[in-house]
């Protein structure tokens, strides 16, 4: 199929931002999800001890960088 020959789309796909249970930013999604639970990293249940060394990396430079 072409791209000349499909009609175009009506609207854009929409981009929903969600939060966690405790009100942190979690993620966005686009259209229609299955999924209704979402976790901010904090609460995330599926971390790995790779994950969390990294966070714990990135939570330590982001406070330097904010000190200035």
């Amino acid at each position: 199929m072409s791209d000349t020959d499909r009609s175009p789309l009506q609207r854009g796909p929409a981009l929903v931002a969600r939060k966690c249970h405790c009100g942190d930013w979690a993620g966005f999604r686009f259209g229609k999800s299955e999924q209704q639970e979402w976790w901010c990293w904090k609460h995330y249940p599926y971390k790995t001890s790779a994950r969390l060394e990294a966070a714990e990396i990135a939570s330590m430079l982001s406070k330097k960088v904010a000190r200035g």
